[in-house]
């Protein structure tokens, strides 16, 4: 990881929709997230990029090309809006680069200060290489699901739940 290469941060745009698809049809980072096919894929880029209306996620850029993405998934209801679950894609020819970290870093400070959320969590399959990075900025574990994903040859994979105080 290395902090030489400039990274912006900005609101995500409906326009970055496009590199969020061919990120998660990419072989590589599909594995990790739970869509089926095109049309899956395709639901969850809408889904996820629709939470840009609320500015509510964050694009990073490298030399003004998309590299990554974070978005919170706001709560709609009262009792709630203090926690918040979030993605992150980063993009496969620009992992261990600073991108992950930065996206997140510039989330948490979006979610503390303009959502006034105090519990950032989200779920990632259990044998993810990016537990690694929520660990070493302050996520914990507090549970876990070895049934999650069943795959069409019967398999599962699992998740964990990680969670993080603002």
């Amino acid at each position: 990881m290395t902090d030489e290469i400039p990274i912006s941060i900005r609101f995500t745009e409906f326009e970055d929709g496009k590199f969020l698809k061919e990120w998660l049809e990419d072989s590589e980072v599909h594995r990790w997230f739970p869509m089926h096919d095109s049309a899956e894929v395709e639901d969850a880029v809408q889904r996820w990029v629709g939470f840009s209306r609320y500015r509510c996620s964050l694009t990073a850029l490298v030399q003004g090309a998309p590299k990554g993405l974070a978005t919170l998934y706001l709560q709609p209801y009262r009792k709630l809006a203090h926690q918040c679950e979030f993605g992150i894609i980063v993009a496969p020819d620009s992992r261990n680069l600073g991108i992950g970290r930065r996206l997140i870093q510039s989330l948490e400070k979006l979610a503390k200060d303009t959502f006034k959320i105090e519990l950032l969590h989200l779920q990632v399959y259990q044998d993810n290489p990016a537990k690694r990075l929520y660990q070493r900025m302050g996520y914990q574990t507090f549970g876990e699901q070895a049934k999650w994903i069943k795959e069409l040859d019967g398999s599962y994979t699992g998740r964990t739940f990680m969670e993080k105080n603002l």
